[in-house]
């Protein structure tokens, strides 16, 4: 995917649209961002947004199918295979990450606990539960074959969530040009974090190159 850097005025309304959703979505939430601002930041009046958008909850489902389209189904297979566990959630650690680096849109504010609260969303939520359960699954592997540390598989669940919305808000929607390098060295930290002998991440690192994840 090639890396698009800010919202062009000649990009297609829609996504226009889109993109500036999702950056006032991330700085002023779903609930505190209406359809005149996004209108207005994009510079089409309500009318055309509706046009493209018959709602702002359209708009966030968009959104939501952006992120969550593979993310689950590509955790599930990896929870699932052989192998090293460490090694799988590594690996799925830098397609997710890579992914959401060159992302056009700035996805840290999409699936906020009070927006997948809200019954609208719940197809999302399902998916993004799927999507958490099989990393939380990866990481009760890996401590049950001695490769981590016993730490709470649901804390570093949780750690991991954390690191990847920090990591979305710094550098989605800026087109990261080295997205897999980024990738490498967060999913990296994050299994240094857990694992029982550090020097088998080389070990974790290179195994991953081996795993076909299309």
């Amino acid at each position: 995917m090639t890396p698009t850097i800010g919202v062009k005025r000649g990009a297609p309304t829609r996504e226009r649209i889109l993109r500036e959703a999702s950056r006032l979505f991330a700085t002023r939430g779903y609930y505190g961002t209406s359809t005149r601002e996004i209108a207005a930041a994009v510079g089409v009046s309500q009318p055309s947004l509706f046009h493209h958008f018959d709602s702002k909850h359209a708009i966030m489902q968009a959104l939501l199918d952006f992120d969550l389209g593979e993310a689950p189904e590509m955790a599930e297979r990896l929870a699932r295979s052989e192998g090293s566990a460490a090694t799988r959630l590594y690996r799925y650690l830098v397609w997710d990450i890579a992914f959401l680096c060159r992302s056009p849109y700035n996805l840290a504010g999409i699936t906020d606990d009070t927006v997948m609260s809200d019954p609208d969303f719940a197809p999302w939520k399902d998916r993004l539960d799927r999507l958490r359960k099989s990393r939380r699954s990866m990481i009760e592997q890996a401590i049950t074959d001695g490769e981590f540390v016993e730490v709470d598989p649901d804390f570093a669940q949780r750690a991991i969530t954390w690191m990847i919305l920090g990591n979305i808000a710094d550098l989605a929607g800026k087109g990261v040009p080295d997205a897999d390098e980024v990738a490498d060295q967060l999913a990296s930290f994050a299994i240094r974090a857990m694992v029982r002998e550090l020097e088998t991440l080389d070990d974790i690192r290179s195994g991953a190159a081996s795993i076909d994840i299309d």
